[in-house]
Protein backbone atom coordinates (compact mmCIF):
# COMPACT_ATOMS: atom_id res chain seq x y z
CA UNK A 1 0.00 0.00 0.00
CA UNK A 2 1.31 3.49 -1.26
CA UNK A 3 0.48 6.35 1.05
CA UNK A 4 -1.29 8.96 -0.21
CA UNK A 5 -2.27 12.55 1.68
CA UNK A 6 -4.27 14.45 -0.36
CA UNK A 7 -4.79 18.44 1.44
CA UNK A 8 -7.87 18.83 -0.66
CA UNK A 9 -9.69 16.00 0.53
CA UNK A 10 -12.69 16.85 3.11
CA UNK A 11 -10.80 14.39 5.64
CA UNK A 12 -7.96 17.21 5.49
CA UNK A 13 -10.64 20.17 5.85
CA UNK A 14 -11.76 17.58 9.10
CA UNK A 15 -8.88 17.40 10.63
CA UNK A 16 -7.75 21.07 10.00
CA UNK A 17 -11.18 22.13 11.51
CA UNK A 18 -10.43 19.59 14.51
CA UNK A 19 -6.89 21.02 15.06
CA UNK A 20 -7.86 24.72 15.09
CA UNK A 21 -10.55 24.17 17.44
CA UNK A 22 -8.45 22.08 20.11
CA UNK A 23 -5.15 23.95 20.26
CA UNK A 24 -6.09 27.34 19.40
CA UNK A 25 -7.46 28.15 23.36
CA UNK A 26 -4.97 26.43 24.42
CA UNK A 27 -2.02 28.60 26.66
CA UNK A 28 0.02 25.75 27.91
CA UNK A 29 3.06 24.33 25.82
CA UNK A 30 3.28 20.55 27.09
CA UNK A 31 -0.18 19.92 26.71
CA UNK A 32 -0.78 22.14 23.43
CA UNK A 33 2.36 19.14 21.85
CA UNK A 34 0.21 16.51 22.87
CA UNK A 35 -2.96 17.67 21.12
CA UNK A 36 -1.25 18.36 18.41
CA UNK A 37 0.61 15.01 18.65
CA UNK A 38 -3.10 12.82 18.88
CA UNK A 39 -4.59 14.90 16.12
CA UNK A 40 -1.33 13.84 13.97
CA UNK A 41 -1.33 10.20 14.70
CA UNK A 42 -4.83 10.50 14.23
CA UNK A 43 -4.84 11.47 10.77
CA UNK A 44 -2.12 9.53 9.49
CA UNK A 45 -3.65 6.66 10.97
CA UNK A 46 -7.17 7.81 9.18
CA UNK A 47 -5.07 8.31 5.83
CA UNK A 48 -2.90 5.68 5.49
CA UNK A 49 -5.81 3.11 7.43
CA UNK A 50 -3.72 2.03 10.03
CA UNK A 51 -4.33 0.77 13.58
CA UNK A 52 -3.36 3.98 15.67
CA UNK A 53 -1.05 1.25 17.70
CA UNK A 54 0.86 0.44 14.29
CA UNK A 55 1.57 4.27 13.53
CA UNK A 56 2.90 4.91 16.73
CA UNK A 57 5.07 2.03 16.89
CA UNK A 58 6.90 3.27 14.12
CA UNK A 59 7.09 7.09 15.60
CA UNK A 60 8.59 4.88 19.03
CA UNK A 61 11.23 3.21 16.73
CA UNK A 62 12.17 6.49 15.43
CA UNK A 63 12.06 8.77 18.72
CA UNK A 64 14.07 5.87 20.87
CA UNK A 65 16.82 6.01 17.90
CA UNK A 66 16.85 10.01 18.25
CA UNK A 67 17.82 9.82 21.28
CA UNK A 68 20.23 7.02 21.53
CA UNK A 69 22.31 9.20 19.29
CA UNK A 70 23.61 11.50 22.16
CA UNK A 71 24.22 8.10 24.77
CA UNK A 72 28.25 8.36 24.59
CA UNK A 73 29.53 5.01 23.50
CA UNK A 74 26.47 4.41 21.81
CA UNK A 75 26.20 7.24 19.28
CA UNK A 76 28.11 5.78 16.20
CA UNK A 77 26.65 2.42 16.02
CA UNK A 78 23.61 4.06 16.66
CA UNK A 79 23.61 6.18 13.84
CA UNK A 80 25.17 3.97 11.12
CA UNK A 81 22.21 1.31 12.25
CA UNK A 82 19.91 3.79 12.12
CA UNK A 83 20.81 5.43 9.16
CA UNK A 84 21.18 1.99 7.11
CA UNK A 85 17.35 1.25 8.53
CA UNK A 86 15.93 4.29 7.32
CA UNK A 87 17.41 4.01 4.64
CA UNK A 88 15.63 0.42 3.64
CA UNK A 89 12.91 1.14 4.55
CA UNK A 90 12.56 4.45 2.27
CA UNK A 91 14.12 1.78 -0.70
CA UNK A 92 11.37 -0.23 0.30
CA UNK A 93 8.55 1.87 0.10
CA UNK A 94 9.94 3.63 -3.23
CA UNK A 95 9.91 0.10 -4.62
CA UNK A 96 6.22 -1.18 -4.99
CA UNK A 97 6.37 -4.82 -6.45
CA UNK A 98 9.37 -5.23 -3.02
CA UNK A 99 6.82 -3.19 -0.76
CA UNK A 100 3.43 -5.38 -1.23
CA UNK A 101 5.59 -8.66 -0.62
CA UNK A 102 7.33 -7.78 2.52
CA UNK A 103 5.31 -4.85 3.83
CA UNK A 104 3.30 -6.90 6.19
CA UNK A 105 3.01 -7.03 10.13
CA UNK A 106 5.90 -4.62 12.00
CA UNK A 107 7.54 -4.10 8.25
CA UNK A 108 4.19 -2.32 7.30
CA UNK A 109 3.58 0.78 9.67
CA UNK A 110 7.56 1.14 9.60
CA UNK A 111 7.21 0.91 5.99
CA UNK A 112 4.17 3.38 5.83
CA UNK A 113 5.57 6.21 8.51
CA UNK A 114 9.52 5.94 7.98
CA UNK A 115 9.73 5.25 5.20
CA UNK A 116 7.53 7.58 3.90
CA UNK A 117 9.22 10.12 1.59
CA UNK A 118 9.22 13.68 3.93
CA UNK A 119 9.57 11.63 6.89
CA UNK A 120 12.33 9.76 5.96
CA UNK A 121 14.20 13.50 5.10
CA UNK A 122 13.18 15.02 8.51
CA UNK A 123 14.52 11.89 10.31
CA UNK A 124 17.85 12.39 9.06
CA UNK A 125 17.91 16.03 9.66
CA UNK A 126 16.71 15.16 12.80
CA UNK A 127 19.38 12.52 13.38
CA UNK A 128 22.13 14.24 11.91
CA UNK A 129 21.61 17.98 14.12
CA UNK A 130 21.56 15.47 17.20
CA UNK A 131 24.39 14.01 16.55
CA UNK A 132 26.50 16.94 16.00
CA UNK A 133 25.05 18.31 18.58
CA UNK A 134 23.23 21.48 17.47
CA UNK A 135 19.79 20.12 19.16
CA UNK A 136 18.87 18.35 21.71
CA UNK A 137 16.70 15.05 21.62
CA UNK A 138 13.06 15.25 20.68
CA UNK A 139 10.37 14.22 23.25
CA UNK A 140 7.64 11.95 22.55
CA UNK A 141 4.90 14.51 21.47
CA UNK A 142 7.51 16.80 19.78
CA UNK A 143 8.82 13.59 17.53
CA UNK A 144 5.34 13.23 16.61
CA UNK A 145 4.97 16.80 15.59
CA UNK A 146 8.14 16.74 13.70
CA UNK A 147 7.63 13.83 11.69
CA UNK A 148 4.37 14.01 10.51
CA UNK A 149 2.98 17.45 10.85
CA UNK A 150 -0.24 16.73 8.90
CA UNK A 151 -0.51 19.63 6.70
CA UNK A 152 2.88 19.53 5.68
CA UNK A 153 3.26 15.48 4.69
CA UNK A 154 1.71 15.55 1.08
CA UNK A 155 4.06 17.84 -0.81
CA UNK A 156 6.00 19.82 2.30
CA UNK A 157 7.40 21.90 3.06
CA UNK A 158 10.23 19.74 4.50
CA UNK A 159 10.82 21.62 8.00
CA UNK A 160 14.58 21.86 9.64
CA UNK A 161 15.05 20.08 12.84
CA UNK A 162 16.15 23.53 14.38
CA UNK A 163 13.76 25.49 13.14
CA UNK A 164 10.67 23.22 14.77
CA UNK A 165 12.72 23.44 18.11
CA UNK A 166 13.45 26.99 18.60
CA UNK A 167 10.13 27.89 17.39
CA UNK A 168 7.66 29.05 20.41
CA UNK A 169 6.02 26.38 22.75
CA UNK A 170 2.83 28.64 22.15
CA UNK A 171 2.70 31.20 19.87
CA UNK A 172 1.69 34.94 19.89
CA UNK A 173 -2.47 34.75 20.06
CA UNK A 174 -3.02 35.05 16.42
CA UNK A 175 -4.91 38.78 15.37
CA UNK A 176 -8.00 38.98 12.48
CA UNK A 177 -5.09 40.14 10.36
CA UNK A 178 -3.23 37.18 10.72
CA UNK A 179 -6.42 34.73 10.68
CA UNK A 180 -7.47 36.27 7.23
CA UNK A 181 -3.84 36.08 5.85
CA UNK A 182 -4.05 32.63 6.37
CA UNK A 183 -7.44 32.00 4.86
CA UNK A 184 -6.40 34.28 1.97
CA UNK A 185 -3.59 32.18 1.77
CA UNK A 186 -5.35 28.89 1.51
CA UNK A 187 -8.24 30.30 -1.17
CA UNK A 188 -4.99 31.16 -3.12
CA UNK A 189 -3.85 27.75 -3.08
CA UNK A 190 -7.32 26.33 -3.93
CA UNK A 191 -7.68 29.24 -7.02
CA UNK A 192 -4.28 27.98 -7.97
CA UNK A 193 -4.97 24.14 -8.37
CA UNK A 194 -8.74 24.17 -9.08
CA UNK A 195 -8.77 27.04 -11.68
CA UNK A 196 -5.50 27.67 -12.92
CA UNK A 197 -3.68 24.41 -13.18
CA UNK A 198 -7.13 23.02 -13.91
CA UNK A 199 -7.23 24.46 -16.78
CA UNK A 200 -4.02 24.89 -17.98
CA UNK A 201 -4.32 20.63 -17.80
CA UNK A 202 -7.27 20.22 -19.65
CA UNK A 203 -6.95 22.94 -22.35
CA UNK A 204 -2.82 22.44 -23.24
CA UNK A 205 -1.84 19.23 -21.82
CA UNK A 206 -1.80 15.42 -23.58
CA UNK A 207 0.71 13.59 -21.87
CA UNK A 208 3.38 14.58 -24.91
CA UNK A 209 1.47 12.41 -27.26
CA UNK A 210 1.46 15.38 -29.62
CA UNK A 211 3.84 16.09 -31.88
CA UNK A 212 5.54 18.78 -34.18
CA UNK A 213 5.13 22.25 -33.00
CA UNK A 214 2.42 21.55 -30.34
CA UNK A 215 5.02 19.61 -28.09
CA UNK A 216 6.92 22.94 -27.94
CA UNK A 217 3.90 24.43 -26.62
CA UNK A 218 3.24 21.74 -24.32
CA UNK A 219 6.92 21.56 -22.84
CA UNK A 220 6.17 25.47 -21.84
CA UNK A 221 2.39 24.42 -19.78
CA UNK A 222 3.88 21.50 -18.50
CA UNK A 223 6.11 23.25 -16.67
CA UNK A 224 3.76 26.25 -15.24
CA UNK A 225 1.32 23.22 -14.67
CA UNK A 226 3.83 21.82 -12.60
CA UNK A 227 4.78 24.95 -10.33
CA UNK A 228 1.04 26.00 -10.10
CA UNK A 229 0.14 22.87 -9.02
CA UNK A 230 2.83 21.60 -6.22
CA UNK A 231 2.78 25.58 -5.33
CA UNK A 232 -0.65 25.29 -4.63
CA UNK A 233 -0.22 22.80 -2.19
CA UNK A 234 2.60 24.67 -0.18
CA UNK A 235 0.13 27.57 0.04
CA UNK A 236 -2.51 25.68 1.42
CA UNK A 237 0.44 24.21 4.08
CA UNK A 238 1.25 27.75 4.62
CA UNK A 239 -2.04 29.01 5.10
CA UNK A 240 -2.91 26.27 7.22
CA UNK A 241 -0.17 26.68 9.56
CA UNK A 242 -0.28 30.30 10.23
CA UNK A 243 -4.01 29.61 11.84
CA UNK A 244 -2.83 27.19 14.25
CA UNK A 245 0.19 29.05 15.00
CA UNK A 246 2.56 26.31 13.62
CA UNK A 247 5.67 27.40 11.76
CA UNK A 248 5.36 26.34 8.10
CA UNK A 249 8.37 27.47 5.50
CA UNK A 250 7.55 29.04 2.24
CA UNK A 251 8.79 26.73 0.02
CA UNK A 252 8.17 28.64 -3.74
CA UNK A 253 9.62 32.15 -4.87
CA UNK A 254 8.56 33.08 -8.59
CA UNK A 255 11.04 30.13 -9.73
CA UNK A 256 9.83 30.70 -13.35
CA UNK A 257 12.23 34.10 -13.00
CA UNK A 258 15.32 32.31 -12.23
CA UNK A 259 18.25 33.21 -14.53
CA UNK A 260 20.67 30.46 -13.65
CA UNK A 261 20.38 27.17 -12.12
CA UNK A 262 21.57 27.70 -8.56
CA UNK A 263 19.00 31.01 -8.56
CA UNK A 264 16.02 28.09 -9.53
CA UNK A 265 16.82 26.03 -6.38
CA UNK A 266 17.14 28.96 -4.59
CA UNK A 267 13.21 29.70 -5.54
CA UNK A 268 12.03 26.01 -6.31
CA UNK A 269 10.87 23.75 -3.37
CA UNK A 270 13.30 26.21 -0.87
CA UNK A 271 12.43 23.60 1.78
CA UNK A 272 13.96 20.57 -0.10
CA UNK A 273 16.91 22.37 -1.42
CA UNK A 274 18.01 23.90 2.00
CA UNK A 275 17.95 19.99 3.32
CA UNK A 276 20.00 19.04 0.51
CA UNK A 277 22.91 22.15 1.45
CA UNK A 278 22.49 21.14 4.97
CA UNK A 279 22.71 16.91 4.63
CA UNK A 280 24.44 16.16 1.48
CA UNK A 281 26.28 19.11 -0.52
CA UNK A 282 28.31 20.91 2.50
CA UNK A 283 28.81 17.33 3.93
CA UNK A 284 30.74 16.13 0.81
CA UNK A 285 31.96 19.85 0.10
CA UNK A 286 33.42 20.13 3.74
CA UNK A 287 35.14 15.97 3.61
CA UNK A 288 36.42 16.84 0.30
CA UNK A 289 38.20 19.65 1.61
CA UNK A 290 39.59 18.31 4.52
CA UNK A 291 41.11 15.67 2.36
CA UNK A 292 42.43 17.92 -0.40
CA UNK A 293 43.38 20.69 2.15
CA UNK A 294 41.40 22.94 0.44
CA UNK A 295 42.45 23.00 -2.87
CA UNK A 296 40.83 22.48 -5.85
CA UNK A 297 37.18 24.52 -4.49
CA UNK A 298 35.75 24.21 -7.62
CA UNK A 299 36.24 20.53 -8.78
CA UNK A 300 34.64 19.44 -5.05
CA UNK A 301 31.94 22.36 -5.45
CA UNK A 302 31.24 20.10 -9.18
CA UNK A 303 31.55 16.68 -7.23
CA UNK A 304 29.50 17.96 -4.33
CA UNK A 305 26.48 19.22 -6.80
CA UNK A 306 26.86 15.91 -8.85
CA UNK A 307 26.31 13.04 -6.03
CA UNK A 308 24.08 15.49 -3.88
CA UNK A 309 21.44 15.72 -6.82
CA UNK A 310 21.88 12.25 -8.34
CA UNK A 311 20.47 11.09 -4.96
CA UNK A 312 18.02 13.94 -4.89
CA UNK A 313 16.81 12.88 -8.01
CA UNK A 314 16.26 9.46 -6.79
CA UNK A 315 14.80 10.63 -3.43
CA UNK A 316 12.00 11.63 -5.95
CA UNK A 317 11.69 7.95 -7.40
CA UNK A 318 13.89 4.98 -8.14
CA UNK A 319 13.94 4.71 -11.66
CA UNK A 320 15.80 6.22 -14.76
CA UNK A 321 14.01 9.04 -15.39
CA UNK A 322 14.43 10.48 -12.29
CA UNK A 323 18.13 9.57 -12.29
CA UNK A 324 18.60 11.32 -15.32
CA UNK A 325 16.29 14.38 -14.29
CA UNK A 326 18.90 14.37 -11.27
CA UNK A 327 21.89 14.10 -13.36
CA UNK A 328 20.27 17.46 -15.83
CA UNK A 329 20.15 19.61 -12.77
CA UNK A 330 23.84 18.60 -11.71
CA UNK A 331 24.91 19.59 -14.86
CA UNK A 332 22.79 22.63 -14.76
CA UNK A 333 24.41 23.44 -11.08
CA UNK A 334 28.23 22.43 -12.07
CA UNK A 335 27.57 24.83 -15.38
CA UNK A 336 26.29 27.81 -13.75
CA UNK A 337 29.11 27.82 -10.87
CA UNK A 338 31.84 27.14 -13.18
CA UNK A 339 30.42 30.05 -15.45
CA UNK A 340 30.42 31.96 -12.41
CA UNK A 341 33.71 31.36 -11.38
CA UNK A 342 34.94 32.02 -14.90
CA UNK A 343 33.55 35.37 -15.15
CA UNK A 344 34.11 36.53 -11.78
CA UNK A 345 37.92 36.10 -12.80
CA UNK A 346 37.38 37.66 -15.87
CA UNK A 347 35.19 40.60 -15.04
CA UNK A 348 35.87 40.90 -11.16
CA UNK A 349 32.94 41.72 -8.60
CA UNK A 350 32.52 45.04 -9.85
CA UNK A 351 32.01 43.67 -13.74
CA UNK A 352 30.06 40.78 -12.94
CA UNK A 353 27.61 43.39 -10.82
CA UNK A 354 27.48 45.13 -14.27
CA UNK A 355 27.01 42.27 -16.00
CA UNK A 356 24.07 40.95 -14.54
CA UNK A 357 22.51 44.69 -14.37
CA UNK A 358 22.39 44.45 -18.09
CA UNK A 359 18.29 43.99 -18.72
CA UNK A 360 19.27 41.76 -22.34
CA UNK A 361 21.48 39.85 -20.67
CA UNK A 362 19.12 38.75 -17.69
CA UNK A 363 16.07 38.02 -19.85
CA UNK A 364 18.13 36.04 -21.75
CA UNK A 365 19.43 34.30 -19.18
CA UNK A 366 15.96 33.44 -17.55
CA UNK A 367 14.44 32.49 -20.84
CA UNK A 368 17.21 29.89 -21.18
CA UNK A 369 16.82 28.19 -17.54
CA UNK A 370 12.87 28.22 -18.10
CA UNK A 371 13.93 25.91 -21.28
CA UNK A 372 16.33 24.06 -19.51
CA UNK A 373 14.30 22.99 -16.34
CA UNK A 374 10.75 22.88 -18.78
CA UNK A 375 12.81 20.10 -20.54
CA UNK A 376 14.10 18.68 -17.59
CA UNK A 377 10.38 17.91 -16.23
CA UNK A 378 9.47 16.49 -19.33
CA UNK A 379 11.87 13.46 -19.12
CA UNK A 380 10.30 12.14 -15.97
CA UNK A 381 6.36 12.33 -17.25
CA UNK A 382 7.63 11.90 -21.09
CA UNK A 383 5.78 8.03 -22.06
CA UNK A 384 8.91 6.10 -22.63
CA UNK A 385 7.41 2.92 -22.62
CA UNK A 386 4.67 3.96 -25.37
CA UNK A 387 7.91 5.36 -27.28
CA UNK A 388 9.40 1.73 -27.45
CA UNK A 389 6.45 -0.01 -28.09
Amino acid sequence: MSPTIDLTTPGFWLVTLLALALMTPITHGSLRRWVWAVVNVLFIAWMLRLRVVEVLAGVAVAHLALRMLTCRGWRGPVAAAGFVSVLCLFVLHKLPGLSREMGTGVVNPLLLTVGFSYVFLRLIDAGRVIYEGGRAPPSLPSTINYLLPFHMLAAGPIQSYEDFVDQPAVPRPISAVQVLGGVERIALGLFKKFVVAYVIQKVFLTDFYVTGPYFLLEVQMHYLWIYLDFSAYSDIAVGVGRLMGVHTPENFDKPYVARNMIDFWDRWHISLSRWVRRNLFIPIQLGLARRTGGKRALLIATLAFTVSFLLCGLWHGISWPFFAWGAMHAAGLVITNAYRHWLTRRLGSKGVKAYKAKPGYRLLAQFLTFQYVALSLVIITYPWKDLWS
